[in-house]
């Protein structure tokens, strides 16, 4: 069901009035200058490049900093852009040596001012007519582009991207109307949440050539377009008003800290409590996942086990409309942006937060709720280790049981407050299950683990080795230390794959890396990597003696950190794993082989480097234990592979999507010309069409698999079950606040039991077909069914034999 978004145009008009009127001017306070200060010595002091970095580039660092915003290189001109460097860039590094954020500051506010006339300008030209016939292109990715030269250049750069976004709009509705609606209106969808393809397969092709065959039709669309830019511009000026100093801070600073390399940054306050919650896999809160949807903060999901999960007063589709605290009066949160929302709407364990809502499934606009929930702990186990087993046919009659295990990141504690798990633990309570229930070989799944705690990789890794070593660290003196594992023990010593992409990094890239040098496992997926071969320290400036007066004097001062590069990742054979990463022994074709995602592609990223391998080697044939060691296996695994990737029908579909992509890629400048994208649009339709029939028709002879989940999501399940079996009048009956209706006022009770209704059965996720995992658990099938010779066979032998059948 297409989402009706709440608008009000008087209040819309009005929230843009007091946007204008009360533009206050920031300025940093003494405490920022403390910070500044602080990040500037820290840096200097424990950076892997202390001593070694010349003179900091102002110039640099005041466009990169400018782009932080105007990240479209739209707002400024290049001359204007020259002048600030000019008053600023020489005077950079001694500026913040004092904590002199005046540059910072007064970049933005002139940003704000070309924001306010610019918005203004969008409005009073979207009144006017726009000709879509005329040979013109735009490019929406400009991170690459120049500043507009002249002030002719930026207007008509400005209206080649206002027509761009118009059409973008009418096409989007006119796809979306039905004729047959009793509503004559076009209500816009929200581009940003809202897939591309959403509802493609009522598609009519028909409905986008009224555009251009029905006048009426086009001036009705055009006009719903406007309407829906208007707002956009609207809320995006919002947006750059209500920044907090804190904010302009933060960019400041991470421009220059950057300029050091891409993984050194301050942290706010906000950014640190984000970056405490995703390690930790806990925060406090109410438990619902959130989206900016049109200016209308929405529920996207409810979490299992969580505070909004127990109340049973919440669905998602809701809106949240107001926040108040306790018994405060409500603040309207409408336009405001995510993450103040979100944080008004966390706070203390215990303490209450009630909620002002328009229920997603109300037919009336009118319709309010106000939702009283009692903060607690939230456990994100859906960020948690999973596992699956799947079964790979060998032949018509057996399947070979392959163990799964996805790791999204490498999560513990962190010293900052208690962790709702450890990633080894988590896994090796998955390979027990998998174990048990009959896995023959295990695939660990870091396609998409971005890294984590360092000390969880040499852990994880330890799983599946004896005493041996890790990883080497070279901090910025010189010196390298080898972290090992020195536990003799292995959980699982039989055949593994670790499957990586090029968004696997840092931790995985030595959990990887580690495994192939000690040649424990074999390595599939991308041609390499992402890259990042660092390590990151927090240092919280508040914790530190220096500035502890700042808890006495401001005692409402909350913390802030700044993370910097320290060291760097050598693999044990000497190897860095930085901007080269590690490779693959059997490569997958994948998309991402063209997209700018590797370490390569991050300005200032340090160069690869090496050390001298340790010297260190494991006995797998005594020990008894699967690895690829021998270049025989390794070469009729990836020659079985390749075979397969060059004639199965998955291979073909997945190299026409590639190519289809890359091609999309490669387009930078898009037309803004009605009938050219209206054939375009149909174009596209049609190979989509045909992509989904074929992937549909694969999908249906997907391997079958099994589920696992850990003891703590187990629980987590169990509990949500619990509380939606649980009778309503259980839930609401310590609850006395009104809900506002139609109707007048009633009870809580009353609304929970109009509105929430426990459903019959849940719906299953559809499944998605999984070609590189697919591939992964065939060649893992290879491997085992290569080991199924005589225990008396040499590895020599057994290669040999297994060629043959």
């Amino acid at each position: 069901m297409n989402k009706r978004i709440l608008r009000i145009a008087l209040v819309a008009t009005a929230a843009f009035a007091v946007v204008l009127s009360t533009n206050a001017k920031l300025d940093p306070s003494k405490e920022m200058a403390s910070q500044t200060r602080w990040v500037v010595n820290t840096i200097n002091a424990r950076h892997y490049l202390r001593g070694t970095m010349e003179q900091l580039n102002g110039a640099e660092m005041v466009e990169a900093y400018i782009e932080s915003f105007d990240y479209g290189r739209m707002y400024f001109l290049r001359s204007e852009v020259d002048d600030f460097i000019f008053r600023f860039g020489d005077a950079m590094e001694d500026s913040l040596q004092k904590g002199n954020l005046y540059s910072a500051f007064e970049i933005y506010e002139s940003f704000k001012q070309k924001a306010e006339a610019r918005t203004q300008w969008a409005f009073e030209r979207l009144q006017q007519d726009f000709d879509f016939t005329v040979e013109e292109t735009f490019t929406p990715d400009r991170r690459e582009a120049e500043w507009p030269a002249s002030p002719e250049e930026a207007e008509a750069l400005w209206l080649r991207r206002l027509k761009y976004e118009l059409l973008n709009e009418m096409l989007s509705l006119a796809s979306e109307d039905k004729e047959d609606s009793s509503d004559t209106s076009l209500t816009p969808q929200n581009p940003d949440v809202a897939a591309p393809d959403d509802d493609e397969e009522e598609f009519d092709p028909t409905k986008l050539l009224r555009l251009v065959e029905d006048p009426e039709f086009y001036a009705k669309t055009l006009d719903a377009a406007r309407e829906k830019i208007h707002r956009r511009y609207e809320r995006n000026l919002s947006h750059t008003v209500a920044r907090e100093a804190a904010e302009v801070q933060e960019s400041f600073i991470n421009a220059m800290t950057q300029l050091f390399d891409p993984h050194s940054t301050f942290l706010s306050s906000d950014t640190l409590e984000s970056f405490n919650s995703a390690v930790q896999n806990s925060f406090v809160g109410i438990g619902a996942l959130l989206e900016d949807d049109d200016g209308i903060c929405t529920i996207k999901e409810i979490l299992p086990g969580g505070p909004a999960e127990r109340s049973r007063l919440l669905e998602p589709e809701d809106q949240i409309l107001g926040v108040a605290q306790g018994d405060d009066e409500f603040e309207d949160v409408v336009d405001m942006q995510l993450r103040y929302i979100v944080r008004k709407i966390k706070g203390e364990k215990g303490t209450t937060v009630r909620l002002l809502i328009h229920p997603g499934d109300a037919s009336d606009p009118s319709v309010r709720k106000i939702v009283p929930i009692v903060r607690g702990e939230v456990k994100l186990t859906a960020n948690l280790a999973t596992a699956k087993l799947i079964n790979v046919p060998v032949d018509d009659s057996e399947t070979v049981a392959v163990g799964v295990i996805e790791l999204p990141s490498f999560y513990g504690n962190i010293g900052a407050g208690g962790t709702l798990t450890t990633t080894t633990d988590d896994v090796s309570e998955l390979i027990n299950k998998l174990r048990d229930a009959g896995a023959e070989g295990i695939i660990l799944d870091l396609r998409m683990n971005g890294g984590g705690l360092l000390s969880e990789a040499v852990r994880l890794t330890g799983l599946f080795i004896p005493v041996g070593p890790v990883v080497q660290v070279r901090d910025s003196s010189g010196r390298t230390d080898v972290l090992s594992d020195r536990d003799p023990s292995m959980l699982w010593d039989g055949p593994l794959i670790v499957l990586t992409s090029r968004f696997s990094a840092s931790a995985s890239e030595i959990v990887a890396g580690a495994l192939q040098d000690n040649d424990r496992a074999l390595i599939v997926g991308n041609s390499s990597t992402h890259g990042k071969g660092t390590v990151q320290e927090v240092y919280h400036m508040n914790n530190r003696m220096p500035f502890s007066f700042l808890r006495n004097t401001e005692p409402q001062t909350r913390p802030v950190a700044t993370k910097i590069t320290i060291k760097q990742f050598f693999l044990p054979d000497g190897s860095s794993t930085q901007v080269k990463g590690v490779p693959s022994d059997i490569v997958l074709p994948s998309v991402n082989e063209f997209l700018p995602i590797g370490e390569d592609d991050l300005p200032h990223a340090l160069p690869w480097d090496q050390v001298a391998p340790v010297d260190w080697i494991n006995n797998w044939a005594k020990l008894n234990v699967a690895s690829p060691e021998d270049p025989a296996l390794v070469e009729k695994l990836a020659t079985a592979s390749q075979a397969r990737q060059e004639s199965l029908e998955e291979f073909k579909f997945l190299k026409k999507q590639i190519e289809w992509r890359r091609q999309r890629y490669d387009e930078k400048a898009i037309s803004v010309n009605l009938k050219q994208r209206i054939e375009r649009k149909i174009r596209e339709k049609d190979y989509i069409d045909e992509l989904d029939d074929t992937y549909d028709a694969l999908s249906e002879n997907d391997y079958t698999t099994e589920e696992f989940l850990l003891k703590v999501a187990e629980e987590q399940d169990a509990l949500s079950k619990k509380t939606l079996a649980e009778p309503i009048k259980a839930i609401a009956e310590n609850l006395s606040e009104a809900v506002i209706g139609e109707n007048g006022a009633g009870t809580v009770a009353d609304a929970v039991a109009d509105a929430v209704e426990p459903e019959d059965e849940e719906e299953e996720d559809e499944p998605t077909y999984d070609i590189y995992l697919r591939e992964s658990a065939r060649i893992m099938a290879d491997w085992i069914e290569s080991l199924q010779q005589p225990k008396t066979a040499t590895a020599s032998t057994q290669v040999e034999a297994t060629t043959q059948q």
